[in-house]
């Protein structure tokens, strides 16, 4: 038989033998109900023959005392002698019939039989004394009544005591009851609680003969096997869950034992295969590795063989339009204007590709400020006006007046807005009207920067497309648009980085809009302006005097912007000297005592890491302020600088004026 059979037998017979023990109970508790029922009904009887033989001897009493006090009157006498004796006829056969009810021995029956015999001497005293009434004669009446005055105080006393009698009695029948029922309640619950253990120790009894003791068996012949012995014996068992049980871990055990073999056979194959794989992943990986420093190897090379060249070009213009070399006719500015704008255009260009490389490094890290809102759309609308202008194009602003200030990196924000706006610039007809708004959205915990124009816009299967890597509507051999594809690519990147995200909604024909979203809160207790970290600076820097005093030592290697860079300090009144080499830098520093070191990094023979090192060991040279000018722009570069013991760190190309002021700023420090 199985398991679930002997389960289901143990729990009818359970039932059975309880619901025997309830119809037992059932008819204990119904035979004492009844019993309690009969027992209240007669107490109740005995109560209410007292009071009632109690009331209508109260009433007789009262009969008689009219019978004196208005007996007198005509017709009165007999009317109140009726009503007496109909009430001491009601009162002996109220008494009569609670002796009948009441139990021999009892106090309560022993008071009534003498209430009776007062009762009875009581109507006989009364009667005795009506036979010498005279209604006529007034002085008859004070004669009745000092004779029966007086008579009625013990029948009275007697009825009360029966009353109070048959009220104890009442009482002690139905404690009585009350401790019947309890014990019968008692008893019930006794068995009913009793055959509770009775079926609950003989469930658990067969629960642990047919089923705990087996699967703890089977526990134990598991965790065997699971320990990984496959040789030991296991028990037989009938044909019920358990030796089914017993029967599929003797199965499991030899299948095992097979599956045993073949693991230690694809256990040794896997070894070979895990080792030629993994073989195969760290050269995979050595090569990626290699690929990854030979791109940023490739980066930081193609950056610092286009910025040496583009400084010396930036600044040889910056010089000439400052008439450095004397007066320029229109023409000449016109060039000008055209080299320094087609060479900034190029440096942005390699800027762009070096930020997108420091984003998917994951090397860009933002510089977070409170920035006014007002300036920073000033500052990005003032790098687009010129473009602009050039090709009649209307620039428009409006600016929320509950935002004033947002939470960003605000060199990093200017460069989205700068890029988004050159983008609107490039891609709008002339005569058209570009715009820059910023909004609040709809929850108030965000901020809206949106650039719009009426432009050409972009189809809607292209808009997609529009943040990856290197992509552009116009692929083209004809493409009318230049660039690298790489603007959007950044602004996405850089959106992402301050928490917010980028959307676009575009038309053609009709122009497009991108809104980059920022979160926003209203910024408290911070001071009404805040300088945006970065912007421009005012150029009327006035020199100190005596400036042909400070010795500036310039190190660089490269010809061109060697003699440009220290032409354009003298032009200022400083005195150069110039260094070719490492080993020349830290002769010429040690032997002279130079004010300023404008140290490039990319020496011969030594670095400008290595020589600042040596110079910083030098005590008369230790506080030297040393300037880095460099072609280095990769991420880190700077912070290597400065951990070198640099001071100041300048990428090349650099501005001459922005040069100047960096050492007009260490000069007028000292």
């Amino acid at each position: 038989m199985s398991i679930r059979w002997k389960l289901y037998l143990t729990i009818v017979m359970a039932m059975l033998i309880n619901l025997a023990v309830n119809h037992y109970a059932a008819l204990t508790y119904k035979e004492a109900t009844r019993q309690a029922a009969e027992i209240r009904e007669y107490t109740t009887r005995i109560v209410t023959g007292a009071l009632t033989s109690q009331v209508h001897f109260k009433k007789q009493v009262q009969e008689w005392k009219n019978i004196l006090l208005r007996g007198y009157e005509p017709g009165m006498l007999e009317q109140y002698q009726g009503l007496f004796e109909h009430e001491e006829a009601a009162t002996r056969q109220r008494i009569t019939a609670l002796i009948e009810l009441l139990e021999e021995g009892s106090a309560a029956i022993e008071t009534a039989r003498s209430f009776q015999a007062a009762h009875h001497r009581l109507g006989i005293a009364y009667r005795q004394a009506l036979e010498a009434f005279d209604p006529r004669d007034p002085a008859s009446h004070l004669e009745i009544d000092r004779r029966v005055r007086g008579i009625d105080r013990q029948p009275s006393s007697l009825i009360d005591e029966v009353v109070a009698s048959s009220l104890a009695y009442k009482d002690a029948k139905l404690g009585q009851l009350e401790e019947e029922l309890a014990l019968t309640e008692r008893r019930i619950l006794a068995a009913l609680v009793g055959l509770l253990i009775l079926t609950i120790f003989s469930f658990v009894l067969i629960s642990n003969y047919h089923i705990a003791r087996p699967i703890m068996a089977a526990t134990r012949v598991a965790r065997r096997i699971a320990a990984g012995d496959l040789k030991g014996e296991i028990p037989r068992g009938g044909r019920d869950e358990p030796g089914q049980l017993f029967e599929s871990l003797r199965s499991m055990q030899k299948n095992l034992r097979i599956s045993q073999k073949r693991l230690k056979h694809e256990r040794k194959s896997l070894a070979r295969r895990v080792k030629r794989r993994t073989r195969d992943l760290r050269f995979a990986n050595e090569e990626l590795a290699r690929a990854a420093k030979a791109k940023d190897l490739f980066l930081a090379t193609m950056s610092h063989e286009l910025r040496t060249p583009l400084t010396t070009v930036l600044g040889l213009t910056e010089m000439l339009k400052d008439r450095l070399y004397g007066p320029l006719n229109d023409a000449q500015e016109k060039s000008l204007s055209t080299v320094e704008e087609s060479s900034r255009h190029l440096l942005t260009l390699i800027n762009d590709i070096l930020d997108v490389a420091k984003v998917e490094s994951g090397k860009m890290e933002l510089k977070w400020d409170y920035i006014p809102v007002a300036q920073l759309v000033e500052a990005s609308l003032r790098l687009v006006r010129q473009p602009a202008q050039k090709k009649s194009l209307q620039l428009e602003s409006s600016i929320d007046p509950a935002i004033s200030l947002i939470h960003g990196d605000s060199r990093r924000l200017k460069q989205v807005l700068v890029n988004l706006l050159g983008n609107a610039v490039k891609f709008t007809p002339a005569g058209g009207r570009i715009g820059l708004d910023v909004t609040l959205g709809e929850n108030r915990k965000s901020v809206h920067l949106s650039v719009w124009d009426t432009g050409i816009g972009i189809e809607e299967g292209h808009q997609a497309r529009l943040f990856e890597p290197f992509v552009q509507l116009d692929n083209e051999p004809t493409r009318r648009y230049s660039g690298t594809g790489l603007g959007l690519t950044l602004v996405n990147r850089l959106a992402q980085l301050h928490g917010g995200a980028i959307e676009v909604e575009s038309h053609p024909g009709q122009g497009s809009r991108f809104t980059f979203s920022l979160p926003w809160k209203k910024a408290r207790n911070l001071p009404e302006k805040v300088e945006i970290r970065g912007g421009t600076l005012d150029n009327d820097d006035t020199p100190p005097e005596n400036l042909g005093r400070i010795h500036i030592l310039l190190a660089e290697d490269n010809v061109a912007n060697r003699g440009m860079i220290s032409e354009f300090l003298r032009h200022q009144g400083l005195s150069v000297s110039v260094a070719l080499d490492g080993p020349d830098v830290i002769r010429q520093a040690t032997g002279g005592n130079p004010d300023i070191i404008l140290m490039d990094i990319q020496l011969k023979e030594l670095n400008g890491f290595e020589v600042t090192r040596e110079l910083r060991r030098h005590p008369r040279l230790a506080q030297t302020p040393i300037i880095a000018l460099t072609a280095l722009a990769m991420p880190g570069d700077r912070e290597r600088c400065l951990e070198a013991g640099m001071d100041d760190y300048l990428s090349k190309p650099m501005g001459l004026k922005e040069l100047y002021r960096r050492i007009l700023d260490f000069i007028t420090d000292r």
